[in-house]
């Protein structure tokens, strides 16, 4: 058994002998996660008598785009369609700048890092994946297209989106917004915007990027929350990517590092079955398991889950 911090998470890795033993038990150290190695050797009914639950490391928010904004809206609930309009009526309001431009430039990149760097220290375990990918972005700089709403000259929303022909789609690599911005519900009007522009590019499908799919440690349930009400879907980022392949089987011994609820998207239909892009996208797969600490069968209901096949609360003591 190995024993690691990662991100302020104590993980206790085991192997099958070790996770029948329960070896973690004899911790000196508290242990949060339990996570099984070569874990993708064994069968759903293997892991669930032993305590586990499988999951990708990592899952792709994806949605059709439809033909126009119209369809794309309807499939929304009313309240994300309000906010839709509110954030129009903002932006026309207060004069804002949307500035849609294809191909990545030094200085739009150094703007958005500044609107990215403050965003992430507000956060309580942000990482600052933007500055690691600088270099990397500007090399491939003809495959991106940025949108962008500017107050005079000082940016408010960045987003910065690639554009995959091959698999007709628009991906997002990283997106921010300033406090008032978000409040203001401004950043989906960029996204509204880059919808627009993959549709008359001819490109029938939006990712909203790639996450863990353990929301609660790194990324906090919000952004679950937000993603989903916005449409959005998520499928095995490995459909995609195959690079971002592998999963993490764990259990969940306390929520004491972890937030409360803590949602984690499983493999649901998609394990061990053959992955493909858009086919393997088609209909809901994966499925949703919301951590908490006492038990609350209404927590169901708090989360968007119309692109899950099946959603259950967990009590974790």
């Amino acid at each position: 058994m190995e024993i690691a911090e990662l991100d302020h998470v104590v993980v206790a890795t085991v192997n099958r002998d070790e996770a029948e033993e329960h070896a973690w038990t004899d911790s000196d150290v508290p242990v949060d996660i339990v996570r099984l190695a070569e874990s993708d050797g064994l069968d759903e009914a293997t892991l669930t008598a032993l305590g586990f639950v499988a999951r990708p490391r990592w899952i792709n928010w994806c949605a059709p785009l439809w033909d126009s904004a119209t369809e794309f809206e309807a499939a929304l609930s009313g309240t994300e369609r309000r906010n839709i309009r509110l954030g129009r009526r903002f932006v026309q309001d207060e004069g804002l700048h949307i500035s849609v431009r294809v191909g990545l430039t030094p200085q739009v990149v150094d703007e958005f890092l500044v609107l990215y760097e403050r965003q992430i220290e507000a956060m309580p375990r942000g990482k600052n994946f933007a500055r690691r990918w600088r270099d990397r972005l500007l090399a491939a700089g003809h495959e991106h297209v940025s949108v962008c709403v500017y107050e005079g000259a000082r940016m408010i929303v960045g987003s910065l989106w690639w554009m995959r022909p091959g698999q007709s789609l628009l991906q997002m690599r990283f997106s921010a917004a300033s406090a008032d911005a978000r409040l203001s519900r401004v950043m989906r009007v960029a996204y509204m915007e880059a919808f627009h522009f993959a549709r008359e590019s001819g490109l029938a499908f939006a990712s909203l990027g790639n996450d863990p799919s353990l929301f609660g440690h790194v990324v906090q349930p919000g952004l679950f929350t937000f993603k989903s009400r916005f449409g959005f879907a998520p499928v095995p980022s490995q459909i995609l990517d195959p690079k971002l392949a592998g999963e993490h089987a764990d259990r969940f011994l306390t929520l004491r590092s972890l937030s409360d609820p803590a949602l984690v998207v499983t493999w649901g239909r998609y394990r061990g079955t053959t992955l493909s892009w858009p086919e393997s996208a088609q209909a809901p797969g994966h499925d949703l398991l919301i951590l908490s600490a006492v038990p609350d069968e209404a927590l169901t209901g708090r989360f968007r889950t119309d692109g899950f096949r099946e959603a259950r609360s967990v009590t974790v003591v």
